[in-house]
């Protein structure tokens, strides 16, 4: 027996690792599949141009969009003539009238009108872009968790495997009383701890796979509230970023809901010409028909006039309107203001989180094989006295702790990069180049 055990100790983590890999794979990150031979990976690009093109949100704004589009065309509507009729009756007399208007000056109420419904339609064309920036950033931060916590469950259940295995270890040594039954005791609880830390994450990953599913991927794609195939980890994604004060002023050009905002200051503005129109008469030509009913003798039953018509609106209504208009002006201008600051965090905020990551890349690799090679020379010290179980056990716990951190930098820093390549406009739902399968 002694002269074999250096063999299994040797070629066991390989082994192990290689068979909870598939595993984990195949049968934890893809459990929920009605047809596993046949789904296919989904992909961040697919998954991103799926949420991009048909999430509830987005789809909402479109049909925001299009509806102030119509409005644009009722207010330019507005330059046409009009037609009207009317039909008087008494006890005596019927008459009725059919009158074609044309205006010919407004005082600025039928261009404000356009001006009005133009930048509200600026603005909902904005919102589409805000919509799919949104849901870019959703599911690209919920598509890097999934794959976090799936390679997070792939170390868990290595290291549920490596404790029963211990434990095994352990008490065919308890049962030869080479070790006390503390040892056998201490062993199982780590166990129990494994298994418990395995189920909390696979709770995680499950809640993380619906939140992707519910941003990416339509209801007859979704089984059991995941996404009905395996996700596909992308290629290195290039991505060197310029300086702070570049980064930002792309991301400031590129802000959809910075640009919802000044459109809505265009939209305050044509709204206080609006009312502020509404003190002005309105000029137009018109033509009158009346037909039936008496009329006196040589009445011409077709007229052609001139007419100046006047509306003062209920009180002061037009210039509360007014008031309320600048208001509305003066909150939205504050809010871009909150924006402009808010997007000033976000890119320094990013950019340290990328830097930072970046630099554990090297260190979380080595940490990680340090970690590996240590388990074994521990646990061959132990059998020959010099290091005792509690070492074992904390080194094995030790090299789960940097599985996890590994897979928590790797995934990080990827996730970071995608989202200030979105924040920045590198990636949109028009440009997804810069991603790879």
């Amino acid at each position: 027996m002694t002269s074999t055990a250096p063999s299994p100790r040797t070629t066991w983590p390989r082994r192990l690792q290689s068979i909870a890999s598939s595993v984990c794979l195949g049968a934890i990150v893809l459990g929920g599949l009605s047809s596993p031979a046949l789904a296919a990976d989904f992909t961040l690009k697919q998954l991103l141009e799926i949420g991009a093109d048909r999430h509830p949100s987005v789809l909402q704004a479109r049909s925001q969009a299009q509806a102030a589009g119509f409005d644009v065309e009722s207010a330019q509507w507005g330059r046409f003539p009009t037609v009207s009729t009317q039909l008087r009756s008494d006890t005596n007399l019927n008459q009725s009238l059919a009158k074609v208007e044309q205006p010919l000056w407004t005082g600025g109420k039928l261009s404000s009108r356009i001006e009005l419904s133009e930048a509200n339609l600026r603005a909902a064309e904005a919102g589409i872009r805000e919509a799919e920036f949104n849901a870019l950033t959703q599911a690209a931060t919920a598509f890097f968790e999934a794959l976090r916590l799936e390679r997070r469950l792939q170390s868990a259940t290595l290291n549920v495997t490596e404790h029963e295995r211990l434990v095994a270890l352990i008490q065919r040594r308890t049962e030869a009383q080479i070790s006390p039954p503390a040892d056998t005791t201490l062993a199982q609880a780590r166990l129990q701890q494994a298994v418990s830390e395995r189920i909390q994450i696979k709770k995680q990953l499950d809640a993380s796979l619906t939140t992707l599913a519910q941003w990416t991927v339509p209801l007859n794609g979704v089984q059991n509230g995941s996404p009905n195939g395996p996700l596909k980890a992308p290629a290195d994604i290039v991505f060197t970023p310029p300086a702070e004060g570049v980064l930002l002023e792309r991301a400031i050009a590129h802000s959809a809901q910075r640009k919802r905002l000044l459109s809505q200051i265009d939209s305050a503005d044509a709204q206080i010409n609006v009312s502020k129109a509404q003190v002005w008469p309105t000029v137009v030509a018109g033509f009158q028909h009346t037909w039936g009913g008496l009329v006196p003798a040589n009445y011409d039953r077709n007229k052609g006039y001139l007419g100046l018509e006047f509306q003062s609106g209920a009180g002061l209504s037009a210039r509360t309107g007014v008031q309320a208009a600048v208001s509305r002006k003066e909150a939205t201008q504050q809010e871009l203001e909150t924006l402009e600051r808010n997007l000033t965090a976000q890119v320094s905020a990013g950019l340290s989180e990328l830097q930072a990551l970046q630099a554990q890349l090297e260190p979380s690799q080595s940490l990680l094989a340090g970690t590996t090679e240590i388990v074994e020379s521990y646990l061959r010290q132990y059998q020959v006295g010099r290091k005792n179980w509690l070492d074992v056990l904390n080194a094995q716990r030790e090299k789960t702790q940097a599985l996890y951190s590994d897979a928590d930098t790797r995934f990080g820093y990827q996730s970071s990069k995608v989202r200030l390549m979105i924040l920045t406009g590198d990636i949109s739902a028009q440009q997804l180049t810069a991603l790879h399968d």
